[in-house]
């Protein structure tokens, strides 16, 4: 990586090259040698000294942006981790709710509306963990851990309504028992929603550190 401040301090030791070498030519010109050496030697010293303190200072500043440089890659990764936690819990979401969880088989937490021990379950919590790491990795004012509890709330709060309307509410006869009432229509709309502001969030802390 290229130092901004190289420029600049070159042109400082140019100059103050340039004006030693001024300044001892003409000590030496005035046939004073002993004082143009003395002065040719603190010239030099001095130089030797600022080329030090520059050299030790860039190094210092490197080694800043290459610490700098590990955190942000290693954030990247984890906004990585929790994007892909977040899209195996659409995908198990869906599954879950639309597909094969409606089939036979299911377990009696299942059947009676709980999430407990289900693949759903197993990735939101999986989502949880990462979250829970990303927020003591960005410390943004963001609470990434509440969005997924958000999320297990909606979720939880749809297994419920849906064993509702299949065993407890007398209006769900109805073919394969795929009922929708209004309550459940808001449950799947807030899913969406969080869903898709969870990712949008995600995409923007991600430009962030790109």
């Amino acid at each position: 990586m290229k130092n901004p401040y190289a420029p600049g301090f070159w042109c400082a030791i140019v100059a103050v090259v340039l004006l030693s070498a001024t300044y001892f030519y003409g000590i030496m010109l005035a046939h004073q040698i002993d004082k143009a050496l003395l002065f040719l030697d603190s010239a030099s010293a001095l130089i030797a000294v600022l080329s030090i303190v520059v050299v030790a200072w860039a190094s210092f500043q490197g080694q800043k942006v290459k610490k700098k440089q590990l955190e942000q890659g290693k954030t990247l990764v984890l906004i990585w981790d929790t994007k892909v936690a977040l899209r195996r819990v659409e995908t198990v979401f869906d599954r879950y709710f639309w597909g094969s969880y409606w089939q036979p088989g299911r377990t009696f937490q299942e059947v009676m509306g709980e999430l407990t021990g289900t693949p759903l379950e197993k990735s939101l919590e999986a989502l949880k963990h990462q979250c829970l790491v990303l927020d003591k990795q960005i410390a943004d004012g963001r609470h990434w851990l509440n969005n997924a509890r958000e999320l297990s709330d909606v979720a939880t709060a749809m297994a419920r309504e849906r064993y509702q309307l299949d065993f407890c509410d007398p209006r769900s006869e109805s073919r394969g028992g795929a009922v929708i009432n209004r309550d459940f229509e808001v449950l799947v709309y807030t899913w969406t929603a969080r869903l898709k502001s969870f990712d949008h969030q995600l995409d923007e802390i991600e430009v962030q550190y790109s």
